[in-house]
């Protein structure tokens, strides 16, 4: 009996060593994320058998480095690729919003078992898709896969960190949890979320969680007094927005949506996509005789922190050349396709590059009362309007949008004008 006991015993104790293994490389606590340069092979630790092929872009978790090879980890596959065939991208920050807290899985597979949950309202890395469902993200020490329509585009807000010794930032909404930085008093930030009690914010240099109570609304500047030229002061009073409009032209849309404009007198910033002013050089031409500003959104909308230099390059210029032909005057202002950007495309600007602070998710849902009630919520002085003139529904919400912020003394410029 002795024996039979020692034999199971035994065997529950090997079994228990392969889960902790298998746990203990799914979390991956602090590992980083990087995103494959090309179609590269997973190889055994030999480095010569190989495992699978993964395609360009694709997220990965570093294990570790050493001697020109990388041991990875996608899904549930261990091994080693050339690190020259890796590179650091900067995540994009995702809002967790849904009705339940999302399920963190080692694979994009529904059936696959959890590795973690998310908070809702928690913000979250996102660096790539990997199916039509899910998407790849790191939250702190937890990296796996999570149902995309879960997450949403954050609205920033500016804030001040009032602390006087300054703040710690956080890997996490816990005050166990990693330090990555201090940000120093009077520090200006951004504030995506709020988390019982935690809030994430963005810097120059440091992105994570704070104490929220040591965070403070900025003072408004003073407007500067110039008793010689009245006419350029700035009422204190004048409450100014920017709306946007990315992806055109568009044949039809963009030509109601620039008449519904002229109707309120409203200017705008049009970011256009260099293929679409190619095929529609015309519609350009209207949009800029109107008096609007345009702005550079790439030739063909590619993501791109999924690219080269040489790639972005040729997305940035062959636009700036396109519009320049069609208006005789480069853009003024850029936008990263899906908000998506890192230090080595900012560098390649000549222009600033603009986001926004709402985004109507008019794409998504393409229901002109959702685009008006998502402004209406979160409009303020100094607001940036994303919204697409490719959708018709776009185009039908304008004219109630524009009269109703009209009513509220709200007045139209464009960016470059808002941001002055």
């Amino acid at each position: 009996m002795k024996k039979v006991f020692k034999f199971y015993f035994m065997i529950f104790c090997l079994i228990g060593v392969f889960t902790i293994n298998i746990e203990s490389t799914s979390a991956a606590p602090s590992a980083t994320i990087k995103l494959t340069t090309k179609e590269t092979e997973v190889l055994e630790e030999n480095l010569q058998e190989k495992i699978i092929t993964l395609s360009k872009a694709t997220p990965i978790i570093v294990l570790s480095e050493t001697e020109g090879w990388t041991k990875i980890q996608y899904k549930t596959v261990i091994g080693f690729i050339k690190s020259e065939y890796l590179k650091s991208v900067s995540p994009q920050y995702m809002l967790v919003k849904s009705q339940n807290e999302p399920l963190v899985r080692v694979t994009n597979k529904q059936h696959i078992g959890s590795i973690g949950k998310l908070y809702l309202n928690s913000i979250v890395e996102l660096y790539g898709s990997d199916s039509t469902d899910f998407v790849f993200i790191k939250y702190g020490g937890l990296a796996g896969y999570v149902n995309k329509h879960a997450l949403i585009k954050p609205t920033g807000k500016k804030m001040t960190v009032k602390a006087s010794k300054g703040l710690v930032v956080r890997s996490i909404a816990s005050a166990s949890s990693d330090e990555i930085g201090t940000l120093r008093k009077n520090s200006n930030v951004m504030m995506y979320t709020n988390i019982k009690g935690w809030a994430f914010v963005t810097s120059d240099d440091l992105s994570g969680y704070v104490p929220l109570s040591g965070l403070t609304t900025p003072t408004p500047k003073a407007v500067p007094k110039n008793p010689s030229k009245p006419k350029s002061i700035q009422p204190v009073n004048e409450k100014r927005i920017a709306l946007t409009f990315d992806d055109g032209p568009h044949p039809k849309v963009t030509r109601q949506i620039l008449k519904t404009l002229e109707k309120y007198k409203a200017k705008a910033t049009f970011f256009v996509i260099g293929q679409e002013v190619k095929k529609y050089p015309e519609i350009m031409k209207e949009v800029y005789d109107a008096g609007h500003e345009i702005g550079n959104h790439t030739y063909n909308h590619e993501k791109l922190t999924t690219l080269s230099q040489k790639e972005v390059k040729h997305q940035i210029q062959s636009t700036d050349e396109i519009i320049k032909s069609v208006i005789g005057k480069n853009a003024t202002v850029f936008r990263p396709p899906y908000g998506s950007y890192d230090e080595t495309i900012i560098k390649q600007l000549k222009v600033p590059s603009v986001m926004w602070t709402i985004d109507t998710l008019d794409w998504k849902h393409r229901d002109p009362e959702k685009t008006a009630l998502a402004i209406e919520e979160q409009v303020n002085n100094g607001s940036i309007i994303l919204m697409h003139d490719i959708h018709q529904a776009t185009a039908d919400a304008l004219e109630t949008i524009l009269e109703e912020l009209q009513k509220q003394g709200y007045t139209f410029v464009t960016v470059s004008e808002l941001l002055k």
